[in-house]
């Protein structure tokens, strides 16, 4: 099926996304491949710089998008990894693809980027590098991120790129620690989108360009306030009257009629880059994160509304179990049905808790089940995820 797709996906990918890549061959077989993730259409991309066959690891959500995941898993057999859940059986099929002599392609941060910042990639991946002993091969993708973010609504144009960084041979793998094979990956695939863009300026228009970044930016540097950021065309703006443009080189402007109050069109926002922005809304969870064995545990933190709990059965299917409110306290998740049912999920029986394309939140507990509450409307699940995070730093665990 690769062989077969190849060629007709290389007539047409390159031109639909303007994208610029490597032509690669490597002199070892079997190789790993790791790259930066940036996009849903990495694992296309980056198939335009690799004739040779390639098995992608790839979330279980992929695998239970209805009709498209069947196709998918079709067509790419994908070595499937359930989110928040670390299973050993994802390592196991990585390494009989490896002994079969099939080359794998990983995007070890886990999640494509929402800052335009990679993640640091966890020490397992190189671990499994090292126990495979095959050659590894390591990619970037650059401008992806204004092109397409996770978070936008549209695609624009402007240039991206997909670039060979560097090719580790068996032998040279062979000589590193663990620990040296984690630096070498993290290195060679760390992207800034916003360092880039400073070192050279581009242009990324097109069509409503902040539309659903309030399911990435969920706290207003004015008021402060959490969940009250709602976008429209090229706008941000929260209830308490504050607003940004976001331009197309992907930096925050105020507009230029909004002239009341403290701003002017010459100023600039308290944050002109997405990144700066959430990393301070980052600290203002940490804050609350050091506060909250203060709080009423009766009383929530946060509320969403129009949610959907589901019950995952790995790579098959979701079995909706409730329609209602989540509400997170200082010691558990609630799930409030509208039937009135509420479902308590404390947080000591959860093992794991993440966030899939923003606006799903997924979680494993204990006694090994996995969850997703889901919405139809572009919010925020991150503040979630990163207050269970912080809570459980703040309480040594």
């Amino acid at each position: 099926m690769y062989r077969f797709f190849w060629p007709v996906a290389r007539s047409f990918i390159p031109r639909k996304f303007n994208f610029k890549f490597d032509h690669i061959k490597v002199d070892f077989s079997p190789y790993i491949v790791t790259a930066n993730h940036v996009t849903n259409w990495d694992p296309l991309l980056i198939g335009m710089s690799f004739k040779k066959p390639m098995y992608f690891v790839a979330s279980d959500q992929v695998m239970r998008a209805g009709f498209w995941g069947k196709l998918l898993s079709f067509i790419m057999s994908p070595i499937v990894r359930a989110k928040s859940v670390n299973e050993v059986q994802t390592v196991i099929s990585m390494m009989k693809r490896l002994r079969d002599n099939c080359n794998i392609c990983i995007f070890p941060e886990g999640a494509t980027t929402s800052t335009g910042e990679s993640a640091v990639v966890p020490l397992s991946v190189a671990k499994i590098v090292k126990k495979a002993g095959v050659a590894l091969v390591t990619y970037r993708f650059s401008g992806s991120y204004f092109k397409y973010s996770k978070w936008a609504s549209t695609i624009r144009k402007g240039k991206m790129t997909g670039k060979l960084v560097n090719v580790y041979s068996p032998e040279k793998i062979a000589a590193m620690s663990v620990e040296e094979i984690n630096e070498a990956i993290n290195s060679d695939i760390y992207v800034n989108a916003y360092a880039d863009q400073e070192a050279n300026p581009t242009a990324y228009p097109g069509k409503r360009l902040a539309e659903h970044l309030e399911t990435i930016l969920y706290c207003c540097p004015k008021c402060r306030e959490f969940a009250s950021l709602t976008s429209r065309d090229d706008r941000l703006f929260c209830k308490c009257g504050f607003e940004v443009r976001y331009n197309e080189y992907g930096y925050f402007e105020y507009p230029a009629n909004q002239t009341s109050g403290e701003q002017t069109p010459n100023e600039q926002p308290p944050f002109t880059t997405i990144l700066d922005w959430s990393k301070w809304q980052k600290s203002e969870i940490e804050t609350l994160a050091s506060k909250v064995k203060d709080f009423d545990s009766r009383t929530p933190i946060f509320t969403d509304h129009n949610r959907f709990l589901f019950l995952v059965e790995r790579a098959k299917r979701s079995i909706l179990k409730a329609a209602g409110t989540l509400c997170m306290y200082n010691d558990r998740l609630s799930f409030i049905a509208d039937s009135g049912e509420v479902i308590h999920f404390p947080f000591e029986t959860i093992a794991d808790l993440t966030t899939f394309s923003n606006s799903t939140l997924i979680f494993s507990t204990r006694d090994k089940l996995l969850y997703e509450i889901k919405t139809k409307h572009p919010r925020s699940v991150l503040k979630f995820s990163e207050l269970f995070d912080s809570i459980r730093l703040h309480s040594g665990e």
